[in-house]
C-alpha cells in the first residue's frame, strides 16, 4: 500500500497553500535531497556569475548565469520524473522514469542551449562557462546532501 505525503510550501503574501503530492516518505526524501543538491548547484552558479560581474561586465555575468540555469533546469526536471515513485515494489516504474526524465533532460538541455546560442544575446564563452560551472558543482556537491 502506498503511504502518500504531502510537500506544503506557503507562497505570497496571503499565505496560500500549494500541495505536491510524492507516493511514499523514500521518494519524498530523495527528491529534497535532489533540491538541496540542485539548491547547491545554483548557488555556486549565482557565486561564480555575481564575481564575474565584478571582474568583468554584466553581459558576462548574464550570460554565465543563463549557462548555469541550462545545467540547472534539467537537473530539477529529472529529479520531479525519478522522485516521484520509490521503493522496491516500484522497481520497474523507477527505472523506466529514470530513462524518460534522463532523455527529457538531455533534449531540454540541447534545445535550451542552441536557442541561447542562436539568439546570439549571449556571450558564447561565458554561456559554457556558466554551464561547466553548474555541471562541476553537481558533482561536488557535498555529500552531507547525500
Amino acid at each position: 500500500m502506498h503511504q502518500i505525503c504531502a510537500f506544503r510550501h506557503k507562497i505570497g503574501a496571503n499565505q496560500q497553500i500549494k500541495e505536491f503530492y510524492i507516493l511514499n516518505k523514500l521518494a519524498l526524501a530523495g527528491f529534497l535531497t535532489a533540491c538541496k543538491i540542485i539548491g547547491f548547484q545554483f548557488l555556486v552558479v549565482a557565486l561564480i556569475s555575481l564575481v564575474i560581474l565584478f571582474i568583468q561586465n554584466k553581459d558576462a555575468a548574464v550570460s554565465t548565469l543563463v549557462g548555469g540555469c541550462c545545467g540547472v533546469l534539467p537537473n530539477f526536471i529529472l529529479a520531479g520524473f525519478l522522485f516521484s515513485t520509490a521503493g522496491a515494489t516500484q522497481l520497474k516504474t523507477t527505472m523506466r522514469r529514470f530513462y524518460r526524465g534522463s532523455t527529457l533532460k538531455l533534449v531540454i538541455t540541447s534545445l535550451v542551449l542552441a536557442i541561447i546560442l542562436k539568439s546570439q544575446l549571449f556571450l558564447v564563452g561565458f554561456v559554457f562557462f556558466g554551464f561547466a560551472v553548474a555541471l562541476v558543482a553537481h558533482v561536488l556537491a557535498p555529500n552531507s546532501f547525500h
